[in-house]
């Protein structure tokens, strides 16, 4: 009784060998901008909150395996004037066009923004 097994091993084996003497790209994770930002106020005034948040988010050559991110909370509680919030962020990343995966590929960016008034009437009663 002949063994199918060792000719089967041989063929596997040059088989691997011939996939292993291919040049592999590395593979590595494309550039993340993120931006989230909360702004509340929880207070008596009828007006709602006068804010603004500005976000700039540059970016120059490809990237590839870094990380830029900020976060930012603002919060306003109590009193009956119109509250006011501001905010101004700028984020910049700068790559090349060496990447290793050969595809330059610009960061992908994300922006949370979060901007809520909460009524307190007990902020509007007689002290």
């Amino acid at each position: 009784m002949k063994s199918a097994f060792f000719p089967g091993c041989l063929l596997a084996l040059a088989t691997l060998s011939a996939v292993a003497a291919f040049p592999v790209r590395q593979v590595s994770a494309q550039c993340v901008m993120n931006d989230t930002n909360i702004q509340m106020t929880i207070g008596g005034s009828r007006q709602p909150t006068d804010r603004t948040n500005n976000v700039a988010q540059g970016s120059t050559g490809g990237c590839v395996g870094n990380t830029v991110s900020t976060t930012n909370v603002q919060s306003t509680v109590g009193g009956t004037e119109r509250a006011t919030q501001r905010r101004q962020s700028t984020q910049q990343i700068n790559g090349s066009n060496d990447s290793p995966t050969g595809i330059d590929m610009p960061p992908v960016k994300f922006q949370q923004n979060v901007q809520v008034d909460v009524d307190n009437p007990a902020d509007r009663l007689p002290r």
